[in-house]
């Protein structure tokens, strides 16, 4: 590998994975990720996994979380289970008063980054309860989406994948092959991209699950995801 598997400041759930199957990595956000893959992995088209765990998140909750991310300059959805998009950051609100917060953007990612230091520092924000968010991300994108979704979850994507919009959306909180997931439905291309925020104890098994039910639908890794 030209990145040695020294001990990075943050690591994947997949991690694992990526040392078996990566011939050339790379570091992003401090944590180490595939640059090129092996010959034997799987890497056809038809429905993609990219990982996108490495890009910066926090997570909060409480009566005040709100107005914590107003007051940080973020959007912050009116509606309970819904998304926005704005200045390259994320802000979701999961049912009622539990936010994610997430960089989309290289230009993002020092704005997010300084928001959890502050949220997650020694200072206690009153009103504000950090939430730990070191999720397994994952876009899911392709020809083969609608019929890979039917395989691993029981719930109907076709209503969110048609909706799916660059900058606002409604989100599902569902459970995928026994893994709890928050799912949204983005389009910056001609199809739309599912991305899945998945429980990262189960990270390798989701990953490895998923990326076999893809293969056989004549899918598989996309590296440097769709940017």
């Amino acid at each position: 590998m030209t990145e040695s598997l020294k001990t990075h400041a943050r690591r994947s759930p997949i991690d694992a994975w990526i040392t078996a199957h990566a011939t050339a990595t790379t570091v992003r956000e401090g944590m180490l990720q595939a640059d090129i893959l092996a010959p034997t992995a799987a890497t056809d088209p038809t429905v993609t996994l990219s990982e996108y765990s490495w890009r910066r998140r926090l997570g909060l909750k409480g009566p005040a979380a709100e107005q914590w991310l107003a007051a940080q300059g973020y959007t912050v959805p009116a509606l309970g289970n819904h998304w926005a998009v704005t200045a390259g950051v994320l802000v979701a609100r999961l049912a009622t008063s539990e936010f994610l917060v997430e960089a989309l953007t290289p230009d993002a990612q020092a704005r997010v980054r300084a928001s959890a230091q502050t949220l997650y520092g020694v200072t206690r924000i009153s009103d504000v309860y950090p939430v730990a968010r070191h999720d397994l991300v994952l876009n899911l994108h392709g020809s083969a989406l609608e019929t890979l979704l039917r395989q691993i979850c029981s719930v109907d994507f076709a209503p969110l994948l048609a909706s799916a919009s660059d900058a606002q959306g409604p989100l599902s909180m569902t459970s995928m092959i026994g893994v709890g997931v928050v799912a949204i439905a983005t389009r910056t291309t001609d199809l739309p991209v599912l991305t899945l925020w998945a429980d990262p104890s189960f990270g390798l098994y989701f990953w490895t699950t998923v990326l076999e039910v893809a293969t056989e639908l004549g899918g598989g890794v996309r590296v440097h995801g769709l940017n």
